[in-house]
């Protein structure tokens, strides 16, 4: 909490107001220059970094000759070997010597004031979160969650309000606790390295409790039939509640609440419910109304709510089946056609080999036949395949020709097989029309 670099500037700010600073029943000189060698000491010891040396020293210096100076050097000692009980009652005994300070001494006490002043607040924050801590490690929940509060109020920092939220889920009220993780992650959002880089994995686990308590957390709505007669007053306990904020949906910790109602001319009366875990409750106050409250409807959440129905935009007339079945014909026929006309070149490179191969009255040995029959097949399976590559381009031109227009398209197929081979070929046409 603190550095010995401020510690040594304030022993030797103390040692150079300590004549001006003496009390009423003036020390003897053999005193005085006691204290001096003992504040020198002291002042030794912190440049060393033994603190736990340098404290007694200066205690015993001040016992000599008691001085605002010294007093506030010892309570900066104290802090440094976390006796925090003594120093925050050596602050206390400062801040009432600066009190009592006149000018031109006040002034040089001034920014040594405003620092203890603010030491007093950090030790109180601290002892209480020390005693917090002892608490929760005893089972007493109630209690270390009012200590950590405290603490939070004198002292802010982020690492007690996370403290605070813990307790208060470990607690169940976790109503509270999201408040409080919110505000944590609020000032984590603020913070610049390296302390942001210390609170990562704290603000990882606050943000995961803030999803988890936000879905489990209670909600009840205060609901008015009509105007609310002026005068009226609304209370919780204690605590009185706006007007304004009827109709709000509000987090609250589960358990049971009671609202009191007071309309002028009217009896006091009583509204209570009783909320649990996920709970979205209305009570009405208006007098005469019923007691109970009741369940509030949610509505579906955005990602879940029915989608309007997007208008279908009418469709741009394509090609017709027959077209298209036609212009397939027509590309399946082309492709029969020069099939046929390569075969057929074969079957005449063939005939020139028949010709070689028999005599003039056809006669041919066993080379020969092979030859002819070779010849034959050439030529039946040229003769087909021209066939039924015309035959199948004809009927693709007369679909393309014969198909209605876009207009008047309706839903319909097609479908052009044809097959050839050797001796043999079909073509056939299927569809819907």
């Amino acid at each position: 909490m603190f550095s010995a670099r401020w510690l040594l500037v304030a022993l030797s700010s103390a040692a150079l107001i300590l004549p001006a600073a003496t009390s009423s029943a003036a020390p003897t000189p053999a005193q005085v220059a006691a204290a001096g060698r003992l504040f020198d000491a002291a002042v030794a010891e912190v440049q060393a970094g033994r603190y736990a040396e340098a404290c007694p020293l200066l205690e015993q210096s001040n016992v000599l000759d008691p001085t605002p100076g010294t007093l506030h050097a010892l309570a900066e000692c104290e802090v440094n070997i976390q006796k925090l009980d003594q120093a925050l009652a050596h602050y206390k005994e400062y801040l009432t010597l600066y009190a009592a300070m006149k000018s031109p001494l006040r002034e040089k006490h001034e920014a040594r004031a405003r620092s203890a002043e603010e030491q007093v607040k950090k030790i109180q924050a601290e002892i209480l979160f020390n005693q917090a801590v002892a608490h929760r490690e005893a089972g007493r929940l109630a209690e270390a969650c009012a200590a950590l509060e405290e603490s939070q109020r004198i002292d802010p920092t982020p690492g007690t309000v996370y403290s605070l939220a813990e307790c208060e889920s470990t607690r169940g009220r976790i109503a509270t606790a999201l408040g409080h993780y919110t505000a944590y992650l609020a000032q984590y959002a603020a913070m610049r390295s390296p302390l942001r880089e210390r609170h990562a994995e704290r603000a990882r686990i606050a943000e995961v409790q803030r999803k988890k308590l936000d879905a489990e957390v209670p909600r009840l709505k205060l609901v008015w039939a009509g105007e609310v007669p002026e005068g009226t007053v609304i209370s919780r306990g204690t605590t009185p509640f706006d007007s304004k904020d009827l109709g709000t949906s509000m987090p609250m910790d589960p358990g049971e609440y009671a609202f009191m109602v007071e309309v002028p001319g009217r009896a006091l009366h009583e509204r209570k419910v009783r909320l649990a875990k996920g709970d979205r409750k209305i009570l009405e106050l208006t007098p005469g109304a019923t007691q109970e409250a009741k369940d509030e409807v949610q509505p579906l959440p955005k990602e879940l709510a029915p989608k309007p129905a997007q208008p279908v935009e009418p469709r741009e007339p394509g090609m017709h089946p027959w077209k298209i079945g036609g212009i397939a014909a027509m590309g399946l026929g082309g492709a029969g056609i020069v099939a046929g006309s390569v075969l057929g070149g074969l079957a005449m490179g063939a005939k020139g080999e028949v010709d070689a191969a028999c005599d003039a009255r056809y006669a041919c040995g066993v080379e020969g036949m092979k030859t002819v029959e070779r010849f034959w097949a050439l030529g039946n399976a040229s003769t087909a395949t021209f066939i039924v590559g015309g035959v199948v381009l004809a009927t693709g031109v007369t679909l393309f020709v014969l198909a209605p227009k876009a207009n008047a398209q309706k839903d319909a197929t097609v479908r052009v097989r044809g097959l050839a081979g050797p001796g043999a070929g079909y073509l056939g046409v299927e569809g819907a029309f």
